[in-house]
């Protein structure tokens, strides 16, 4: 009886209660803390770069959340979105993870503003250029050095 079981469970995909399925979803490893007003996403299929910059920016304009900057790089599948930031920015990186993290296409995604770090903010660990070597000290020819001593 337990081969007909595993045969009926292979053939429809039917896992047992106790056994995980691994899902295709995008990585939710952003905290709404973490939301400045950026968005960085990655593609399973870069072919489907265009679908969903559409959705995206289809969602964006339901929700009335204003799009102020984009980066893409559709041969890469990445794209990058940069939204106003409104009266309530905990509610809108919930909207905004709900919804990038339902979609099919995407691998995963980032909070981020995509600005480089400041140099001046904070010391980078860098090695010190080498010290230059002291010059070596020219004698001048006219006085001769003598090992006389004085009495």
């Amino acid at each position: 009886m337990s081969n007909i079981n595993d045969m009926y469970r292979n053939f429809f995909g039917v896992s047992a209660v106790n056994e995980t399925v691994d899902l295709d979803e995008a990585d939710l490893v952003n905290k709404i803390t973490d939301y400045k007003g950026g968005v960085l996403y990655q593609l399973n299929d870069p072919a489907t770069a265009a679908d969903v910059k559409k959705d995206i920016a289809q969602f964006a304009s339901k929700k009335k959340i204003h799009i102020i900057k984009t980066k893409f790089d559709d041969a890469a599948g990445k794209g990058f979105f940069y939204f106003r930031l409104g009266e309530d920015p905990g509610k809108e990186s919930q909207r905004i993870q709900g919804f990038i993290s339902q979609l099919p296409e995407v691998r995963r995604f980032k909070f981020t503003t995509l600005t480089q770090p400041n140099p001046t903010a904070s010391p980078a660990e860098t090695t010190p250029p080498p010290s230059p070597e002291p010059a070596p000290i020219e004698t001048n020819p006219v006085i001769q050095q003598t090992n006389t001593q004085i009495p």
